[in-house]
C-alpha cells in the first residue's frame, strides 16, 4: 500500500490599517453568535494502573502494569498508529475543491488510541471515527437507545445505567459510548448491513454486555457484512452463542481492551464459544471472505469459564497480540483453519491447554507465525508454521512478561 501525505500550506499574516481594523470590529460585532457545539465524551486512552477489569480479580505475579506501547514500534505496510496513532488518513491533493485563500478541509482522523485494522482506509472510508462530528445525546431507556442508533446521521451516544434490550441495531457513523464503569446493556449489539449495503464506521467503548439475553443469533456484539467498527474497554459476557463474531465478509475491525467471559449465568455451559471470524467454510463463504476479515485483537483478557474460540478463525488475517489467556480448563485458545493467516505475538498464556493450533483440511492451509509469547504451564499444542502476514498498520508492543497486569489493570469497562 503506499502513503498518504497532506501538503501543508503556509499562512500569511498581513498588516492592515487600523481604520480598517475598526470596521472590521464593528462588523464582527454584528455578526450572529457562532452555536456551541456539545462536549465530546472523554477519551478512554488507558493509563497506567488502571481500575478494576472486572469481578474475580486477584494480584498478578507478573511486572506492574505499564501504560501499553511502551515497548519498540513495529512497522507494518502502513501507518497505523504507534501506540494509539492510527494509521494515516491522509488524502491525495490533486482534485481539491478549495475556498480562495482556505486550507483544504482536513480528511477525518482516527481517535488517537486506535490501533489495528480499524485504523486503515479501504472500501471508502479513511479510517473509524465513530459519530465523530454529530451531536452527542444520552439514552437511559430502551427506548431512546433504539432510537438514537437507529437513525441515519452520526450520533456521539452515551449510555446512562442499566438498559436491557434484546437486540440493539447500531446504524453506521454511531459511537455508542457508556457513562462510568457501570453502564450495561442486557441484551446483544448487531452491527449488521446487508450483502449490498454495509454498515460501517461504529465504535462500542465502556460497555458492560450481559448477553445472556440477546437475541442476536446468541452473540453478545455481531460483527456482519460490516467494516469500520472498533470494540473497546467493554466487559462482554454469557452469549449463547459468540460474545463477539465477525462474520459475513466484514472487515477493518479493531477489538481493543475487553474482557470475554461466562459465569453461571451463562444459558448454554457446552458453548462457551467466544470469538468465531468467518461463519462457515461453504463456496458461498469463500466468495465472500476471501481478502476480507481482516480483525485486530489487542490488550483483551479471555477470562473465566471461556472453552474455546479466543479467536478461532476462517479466511481472515487476523493479528493477535498483547492479549491475556487466563481461562483454565479450555480446550483450545487460538486456532487458524481455512486459508486463514494468523500473526500471534508477544502474548501470555495463563495456565491454559493449547495455545495455539492449526485446524488444516483439504480446501486450504492455514498459516500461524508465533512469536516472543509467554507459556506459563500450558499443555497441548503451540503451533506455528513459520509465516502468516505483515499487517497494514504500525504498532507498538508491549512485553509479555507484563501483560497479566497490565491487561487486568485496563481492560474494561473504565
Amino acid at each position: 500500500m503506499r502513503e498518504l501525505r497532506v501538503s501543508r500550506k503556509k499562512l500569511h499574516l498581513v498588516a492592515l490599517p487600523i481604520g480598517l481594523l475598526a470596521l472590521l470590529s464593528c462588523s464582527s460585532d454584528a455578526s450572529p453568535e457562532r452555536p456551541e457545539m456539545p462536549a465530546s465524551p472523554p477519551s478512554l486512552m488507558p493509563s497506567p494502573g488502571g481500575g478494576s477489569a472486572g469481578s474475580g480479580d486477584t494480584a498478578a505475579p507478573s511486572p506492574e502494569p505499564t501504560s501499553p506501547g511502551e515497548g519498540p514500534p513495529v512497522v507494518g505496510g502502513l501507518s497505523g498508529g504507534s501506540s494509539g496513532n492510527a494509521g494515516s488518513s491522509d488524502a491525495p491533493s490533486g482534485g481539491e475543491m478549495m475556498m480562495p485563500g482556505a486550507e483544504s478541509m482536513p480528511p477525518p482522523q482516527a481517535p488517537a488510541e486506535l490501533v489495528g485494522w480499524a485504523s486503515v482506509p479501504g472500501l471508502g472510508v479513511p479510517t473509524t471515527t465513530g459519530g465523530q462530528g454529530g451531536e452527542t445525546v444520552t439514552a437511559s431507556t430502551a427506548e431512546q437507545l433504539l432510537d438514537f442508533v437507529a437513525r441515519p446521521e452520526p450520533l456521539i451516544i452515551q449510555l446512562s445505567g442499566t438498559i436491557s434490550a434484546p437486540v440493539v441495531r447500531v446504524a453506521s457513523n454511531k459511537t455508542l459510548i457508556g457513562l462510568g464503569s457501570t453502564a450495561t446493556l442486557q441484551g446483544g449489539l448487531r452491527i449488521r448491513g446487508q450483502q449490498d449495503e454495509f454498515v460501517s464506521n461504529v465504535i462500542v467503548q465502556n460497555l458492560t454486555i450481559e448477553a445472556a439475553t440477546s437475541e442476536v443469533d446468541g452473540d453478545g456484539v455481531q460483527i456482519h457484512y460490516a467494516h469500520h467498527v472498533w470494540v473497546d474497554h467493554c466487559l462482554i459476557q454469557d452469549a449463547s452463542d459468540g460474545n463477539l463474531d465477525v462474520v459475513h465478509g466484514s472487515d477493518f475491525v479493531t477489538v481493543s481492551f475487553n474482557k470475554f467471559q461466562y459465569t453461571a449465568a451463562a444459558p448454554a455451559a457446552d458453548h462457551r464459544f467466544s470469538s468465531l471470524i468467518g461463519h462457515s467454510d461453504s463456496d458461498s463463504a469463500v466468495a465472500e471472505d476471501t481478502g476480507h476479515l481482516k480483525v485486530t485483537f489487542h490488550h483483551n483478557w479471555w477470562a473465566d469459564n471461556v472453552i474455546e474460540r479466543m479467536p478461532r478463525v476462517r479466511f481472515g488475517d487476523v493479528h493477535v497480540f498483547n492479549n491475556y489467556y487466563s481461562s483454565a480448563g479450555n480446550n483450545y485458545a487460538i486456532r487458524a483453519a481455512r486459508n486463514s493467516r494468523v500473526l500471534v505475538e508477544t502474548n501470555y498464556f495463563d495456565g491454559v491447554n493449547t495455545p495455539h493450533e492449526t485446524n488444516n483440511d483439504e480446501d486450504g492451509a492455514a498459516q500461524i507465525l508465533a512469536r516472543d509469547n509467554v507459556y506459563d504451564t500450558t499443555t497441548g499444542a503451540q503451533t506455528s508454521t513459520g509465516a502468516a502476514f505483515t499487517p497494514g498498520y504500525e504498532y507498538t508492543l508491549d512485553a509479555a512478561a507484563g501483560v497479566p497486569a497490565l491487561v487486568r489493570a485496563q481492560a474494561g469497562p473504565r
